[in-house]
């Protein structure tokens, strides 16, 4: 049984970078930053394009997709949305929307929302949402913030 009580919520997270938002825009979707921050491989900033995110720092240095998740890029709407799919083959795909916001001078807002976990019974999605979570808010974010204020100095 699936009740609202059981439901699996959206991951959200906001992190503040000091950078203008077109450099934050640039390293949030070039095919020379994203590989840096988000530990993917094949990725190639085109509508469409597939490319996978592989945690594995050895496996990805060798493109070894195995293990890897499947992603393709959906949205690129310069300068402030960017969002794409997050899936294993045979499974429903999730998706992760990336906004920019300025927020003063020479600072730019990141807010991250994966979401589409309601495909999915609760009770076996709940602990990889979970582990997500935590990954998108002390490694994904924190490696972005760190890439786009380097490309700002």
């Amino acid at each position: 049984m699936n009740g609202k009580n059981d439901a699996v919520e959206d991951i959200v997270c906001e992190i503040g970078i000091n950078a203008p938002q077109l450099v934050v825009w640039e390293t949030l979707t070039a095919p020379e930053t994203v590989p840096e921050w988000l530990g993917c491989i094949g990725y190639s900033g085109k509508i469409g394009g597939l490319f996978y995110m592989q945690p594995d720092e050895a496996k990805r240095q060798a493109g070894d997709l195995d293990g890897a998740t499947h992603c393709e890029v959906e949205t690129m709407n310069k300068p402030d949305t960017f969002i794409f799919s997050w899936f294993f083959p045979d499974t429903p795909k999730t998706y992760v929307r990336i906004d920019l916001d300025e927020d003063g001078p020479d600072r730019t807002k990141v807010r991250l929302k994966h979401f589409g976990w309601d495909q999915f019974p609760a009770h076996i999605i709940r602990q990889v949402r979970d582990g997500l979570a935590g990954g998108w808010e002390s490694a994904v974010l924190p490696n972005f913030k760190v890439a786009a204020e380097s490309r700002s100095a």
